[in-house]
């Protein structure tokens, strides 16, 4: 009998992925972009579906596109009251994504000592007889598909504190990417202006004052959650579609702005991947203000793309002077949402 099809991460057709899931998308985008491609969109129309406004400020990339959707169940206090749902949700063939309360997670380097929620798999099988999950996970061995295999005992339950299922919203977009530029253009030039002046400011205020294990964690899920993949998304909706083969060029100013999009997220990477490996380092105090110089060519890489914008027609818009203390409010829910024991966190 053959077993029904279901979601996978599939290097080949997936996005940017090249050394490492990181290559452009996050672990959340990951799995939403394995659901998407499941449901049977391509490539570009995965990522017009995953852009949204180009808005360093306001955009949550956990949440935010424009033709899908993710529906949040939260319980934090205990888990194990979401397990029904994602049980109900495989065995009915609905994909769940996963993002697990790491102080459960067993052979996790967390497991008994953080709740940090900074990590998403996505749940694509049940086993009933053996009581056995099979979630996709972008840390998992390539060899075996990125599948873990996990035994659903009721002390793993309670790390399903934080759970979604993937909505496509609209039909697939396929409109010519000259179009597609223009009618968000100014939208996206106004809100890439302030936002990069925002983090600006944001990363200026944290060199002031150093980065500290939470700071430095929120900074390294701002940058590789939010800020690389908007850049990378962006890119690669303005892309040429495969199928048109050689017939359509991008026409100079909308392929100068494709390039600064894509320079500015390699810049996000690095400085992000800098601070993973910060974290793991025995005296991470010490190493953060060595990484934050990379912040830099980050930024200067951003004022790039927002010549580009505006040599293309784009309009900046008035400043917003509430937009830096916007960014400090999003900065300050990262920290709160993703690791909310910071009395831990900081031991």
């Amino acid at each position: 009998m053959t077993a029904p099809a279901v979601p996978r991460f599939d290097q080949l057709g997936a996005l940017g992925w090249q050394d490492r899931a990181l290559d452009g998308l996050n672990c959340v985008l990951r799995c939403v972009e394995s659901v998407l491609a499941f449901r049977g969109l391509g490539p570009q129309e995965v990522a017009r579906a995953l852009n949204g406004p180009l808005d360093p400020v306001g955009r949550d990339l956990a949440k935010d596109f424009d033709g899908c959707r993710v529906n949040y169940r939260t319980d934090f206090d205990d888990g194990s009251r979401n397990v029904p749902f994602v049980l109900e949700s495989l065995s009915a063939g609905e994909p769940v994504m996963v993002l697990p309360d790491r102080f459960h997670l067993p052979g996790d380097v967390y497991e008994g000592r953080f709740h940090f929620h900074d990590h998403a798999v996505l749940a694509v099988d049940w086993s009933p007889e053996d009581s056995v999950m099979s979630v996709l996970d972008t840390d998992a061995d390539p060899a075996d598909g990125f599948r873990r295999h996990w035994t659903l005992t009721p002390a793993l339950r309670a790390l399903f504190t934080w759970v979604g299922t993937v909505s496509v919203t609209g039909e697939p977009d396929r409109r010519d990417p000259q179009e597609y530029f223009a009618e968000r253009l100014d939208r996206d030039t106004a809100l890439l202006s302030v936002g990069a002046r925002a983090l600006d400011d944001l990363i200026e205020e944290l060199t002031g004052t150093g980065l500290e294990a939470v700071t430095a964690r929120a900074l390294h899920l701002l940058v590789l959650g939010d800020i690389q993949p908007q850049l990378f998304i962006y890119a690669n909706a303005l892309a040429v579609p495969p199928s048109s083969g050689e017939q359509l060029v991008l026409p100079p100013e909308l392929a100068a702005v494709r390039t600064a999009a894509l320079e500015a997220r390699v810049h996000a990477k690095r400085l992000g991947i800098a601070l993973i490996a910060a974290h793991e380092k025995p005296d991470p105090l010490a190493v953060y203000p060595r990484v934050l110089p990379l912040s830099r060519p980050l930024r200067d890489a951003m004022e790039r793309l927002r010549e580009a914008l505006v040599a293309a027609g784009g309009r900046e818009g008035p400043a917003d002077p509430t937009a830096t203390d916007r960014l400090r409010a999003r900065f300050a829910q990262i920290e709160s949402i993703n690791f909310p024991v910071r009395e831990e966190a900081t031991a």
